[in-house]
């Protein structure tokens, strides 16, 4: 007899009742259950079908599955007469939790098919699919365990729940329209509106109104991507006038507005269902401009949740679907969070117990750059290249997250943000509380970034644990070393915008030697003054002044900046008050930006270094003229770049 253990995402994907067919295919006896420490099985049969098992265990797993440990003990035979699916066992160990699965093929086909049970039902799953990560409480994965034992089963339902053979086999968010969660369609006052929910939603995104839509993980903000208007109004009340949005479209449709190739196809239909950044398509007039203002790309994605392909057809085949949140909060759960943003809500009564806003990918020549990590991927693990003591590492302050480690497991928490207001910390605490309970994790070790004001920083500090705090540039370069599994000492180089140095400063334009202990600072862009700070980040024209006066460079002819401005950032310069020193390569991006003439204000992270991106984006290198710079010792200095540059443009 052989006692497995599998370790890995293997709870709530339709795993037990694969173990289970193969098992009988095979004519093996014996059992498999959930536990907190992953799923065991104890099977007993001749040894050539045994080892046919546990290959085929490694080889035909279900797709949503992960499987990443196998443990195989001989034990001595125990006449079991059958297989069979035991209750899950509450152990002390600990197990992996899916992420959430976008409708799979099957649901899809049922969820279109007039004589289907489950035909437009708006919460249509099977083990393959649907709510995972954001609605567990507590692992093991059991309905009892998350939001969905608030809804009892109907006669139906269960029978599908009970049967090995069917693919809804202990799928826990199982439902139909007789038993399981409903939809709302709700004011601004959040009453709610009489008639088919669906309905409604469409009714009004046509007439042009703004709705607040609850998801999988989260709110939405919708609005026809076509009614430029709509867009503006949805950019006012967001606080967002440049940013891009993303846009829902239907699958037929998405090669009108983007260029995509079947590759890319594939990983928009995948469980994942990431928002792409693609090349918009060449005199595509389809999209409101303000959508993706002065942007060559666009982020597009396909319907994930079920009525989502309600909402998506042909009255409204693209749709604007921007983060349910109130800019740089966390995203809602509840409607009332979005209060004054939304005209209507069109929400539901299955609860949200775990937020995670879309992942976002950019394709690139070589490999897809996951840009942000968060629904469709959390909170499955990376494989780490070293075991690790507990250690929880903290992160920034901007595109917040947290990861903490557990043997050679990295658990990146979503995305929880982009600022230190109550409502991120409070989200940060909830999630890193639930993920040390999930993941049985005690941290005896925690790391922040060398900023001492950022609140990750206090947060570390408050844990009482021996504290490592990293400089910026060098966490970089690690946690890029982790990702592609490199255990030798690099080369990195870290183009960055801010990031604390060891010597006080903002760095940003470092190239480094480093390994996971440590790093030698090679060389970097030599130091620029910044007035003002973040004021200067805001205002990119004041870092051009700057940087001008600080090569010897006459300012005269700058646009977007008066006499009075100068006159007081010379005096700054001149006292070195709220002067700060930059190596940052992000500010050059800035500085050159402004010498151009694009931004008199910067409204989003990176805008200049976007828009200087777009700027070369048809142009050949083999075209284009460089610019000097020098190096002495370990420090390229980048004045004679600026003087060419500003000759160049002048």
């Amino acid at each position: 007899m052989l006692k497995i253990r599998i370790n890995g995402i293997v709870q709530g994907v339709g795993f037990r009742p694969f173990v289970y067919r193969l098992a009988s295919e095979l004519n093996l006896k014996g059992y498999v259950l959930n536990s907190n420490s992953g799923v065991i099985i104890e099977i007993v049969g001749s040894e050539k079908n045994l080892n046919n098992f546990v290959s085929r265990i490694k080889s035909d797993c279900p797709p949503a599955a992960l499987i990443k440990e196998i443990k195989i003990e001989k034990k001595q035979d125990v006449d079991y007469n059958s297989f069979e699916i035991r209750k899950s066992d509450s152990d002390q160990g600990s197990t992996l939790i899916s992420p959430d699965l976008a409708i799979c093929e099957d649901c899809l086909r049922e969820f279109s098919n007039p004589s289907d049970p489950r035909y437009h039902y708006p919460f249509i799953n099977c083990t393959n699919c649907g709510p995972r990560y954001s609605i567990i409480e507590n692992t093991p994965y059991d309905r009892q365990f998350t939001s969905m034992k608030h809804f009892q089963m109907c006669n139906f339902c269960s029978s599908e729940y009970s049967d090995p053979l069917n693919r809804r086999f202990h799928a826990q968010p199982i439902a139909c329209p007789e038993c399981g969660p409903q939809l709302r369609f709700l004011n601004n006052n959040f009453s709610e509106i009489a008639g088919d929910p669906i309905s409604n939603t469409i009714k009004f995104l046509k007439q042009g109104k703004i709705i607040g839509i609850k998801g999988i993980g989260g709110f939405h903000i919708a609005c026809d991507a076509l009614n430029y208007e709509t867009v503006a109004e949805l950019r006012r009340r967001k606080h967002r006038p440049d940013k891009p949005f993303a846009v829902m479209c239907s699958r037929a449709k998405i090669s009108e507005i983007v260029q995509v190739s079947n590759e890319q196809i594939q990983l928009l239909k995948s469980p994942s269902a990431p928002i792409l950044i693609l090349p918009k398509k060449h005199k595509n007039e389809r999209i409101a401009e303000n959508v993706a203002p002065k942007n060559p790309n666009l982020g597009v994605f396909f319907p994930y949740a079920p009525y989502h392909y309600q909402i998506i057809g042909k009255d409204l085949p693209f749709l604007v679907m921007t983060s349910g949140n109130i800019s740089d909060e966390p995203l809602a759960d509840d409607e009332k969070k979005l209060e004054n943003l939304c005209d209507y809500y069109l929400t539901h009564n299955r609860a949200i117990l775990n937020r995670s806003d879309d992942s976002v990918i950019l394709p690139a020549k070589s490999a897809n750059i996951i840009i942000r990590r968060s629904r469709g991927f959390v909170p499955r693990p990376l494989k780490l290249p070293f075991f690790s003591v507990p250690t929880i590492g903290c992160g920034a302050e901007l595109k917040l997250t947290f990861a903490i480690s557990k043997q050679d497991n990295l658990f990146l928490s979503p995305y929880l943000g982009n600022s230190g207001n109550k409502e991120t910390l409070d989200f940060y605490l909830e999630t890193l509380e639930k993920y040390q309970k999930w993941f049985r994790i005690k941290p005896e070790v925690a790391a922040c970034d060398l900023q001492p004001d950022f609140f990750t920083t206090g947060i570390a500090e408050n844990f009482g644990l021996p504290l490592f705090r990293i400089q910026h540039h060098f966490a970089h370069i690690a946690a890029i070393m982790a990702e592609h599994n490199i255990s030798e000492p690099v080369i990195g180089i870290a183009y960055d915008g801010t990031g604390y140095g060891t010597d006080e400063a903002i760095w940003g334009g470092e190239i480094f030697v480093c390994d996971y202990s440590d790093f030698t600072r090679v060389f970097h862009l030599n130091y620029m003054p910044l007035p003002g700070g973040d004021a200067a980040i805001r205002h990119p024209i004041r870092i051009a002044f700057s940087y001008l006066q600080k090569s010897g460079i006459n300012s005269d002819f700058l646009k977007n900046i008066s006499d009075k401005e100068k006159s007081i950032i010379q005096k700054q310069l001149e006292k070195n008050f709220n002067v700060f020193q930059t190596s940052s390569m992000g500010r050059l991006f800035d500085c050159i930006a402004a010498l151009l003439g694009l931004f008199p204000r910067i409204t989003f992270e990176a805008q200049s270094a976007m828009a200087l991106e777009f700027l070369c984006a048809n142009e050949s290198l083999s075209d284009c003229e460089s610019y000097p710079f020098e190096i002495k010792d370990n420090i390229i200095d980048i004045t004679p770049l600026i003087k060419g540059a500003n000759h160049k443009i002048g």
